[in-house]
């Protein structure tokens, strides 16, 4: 998450920024010292601390022309004259601080916005669709998702894909499939490729995957095997041991 603090005033930006950094050490704050330098990079700002006096480009003004770019943002005013609040209403902001700033009020206005900005971003799956390849298998053209694919297998250049929901077979060579997979996926034999988040256990000779199957474990491949698979257990923050 991206929190914005705009305001003239050294300390007082400072003084929020720091705030900010101690309740949520996570986040990504920036500061800026004029409406014109946040306009060049408030796009992505999930949440906007906005001084309404400033010398050049007031924050209403401001406001306005981020609004053009970014309608989600949360738009949190700052100001010691509460006659401009009623101004705050044309650009949709969240809410307003009044100078000089309150802590108690500062961070129950803070929890609020980061609150509802979280609320607001959309999930994993409206964002990203899930990652998958294309497969042609005889006459049948299908995409399979990479997070179900269990293992795959080569004889004789046909490659058998076991997948959570079944198999299938088609030609191709497993080195160009080791390539699309990525790092989760391994080659414990050179008949073999395997996605690491199916391994239920392993031995100096083979691994058993979650399906029951057990796949051969090249002696000269162990060391490596163990090394990426704890690579991959760190990854997925997965306990191990």
């Amino acid at each position: 998450m991206k929190i914005a603090v705009c305001d003239d005033e050294k300390v007082i930006r400072e003084t929020i920024a720091g705030r900010i950094r101690r309740l949520y050490p996570a986040c990504l704050v920036a500061e800026y010292e004029s409406g014109e330098s946040l306009l060049q990079d408030a796009g992505d700002s999930d949440i906007i601390f906005l001084d309404i006096q400033m010398e050049g480009m007031d924050g209403m003004e401001t406001a306005r022309r981020i609004r053009k770019e970014n309608q989600q943002a949360i738009l949190i005013f700052l100001t010691a004259w509460e006659e401009y609040v009623f101004q705050a209403f044309d650009v949709e902001a969240f809410h307003y601080l009044v100078k000089p700033l309150k802590k108690e009020k500062f961070y129950q206005v803070l929890e609020a916005a980061v609150n509802r900005a979280k609320s607001n971003a959309p999930s994993k799956k409206e964002t990203k669709e899930e990652r998958g390849i294309v497969v042609k298998s005889g006459a049948l053209t299908r995409k399979v998702l990479v997070s179900e694919i269990i293992y795959a297998e080569i004889r004789n250049r046909k490659v058998t894909l076991r997948t959570t929901s079944g198999s299938m077979e088609f030609y191709a060579k497993l080195s160009d499939l080791e390539q699309e997979l990525g790092e989760d996926f391994v080659r414990p034999h050179r008949s073999y490729l395997i996605h690491l988040r199916y391994v239920s256990k392993y031995c100096a000779t083979g691994i058993t995957m979650e399906d029951g199957t057990v796949i051969l474990l090249a002696k000269q491949k162990y060391r490596e095997f163990v090394k990426q698979y704890l690579k991959y257990m760190k990854r997925a923050g997965e306990p191990y041991g």
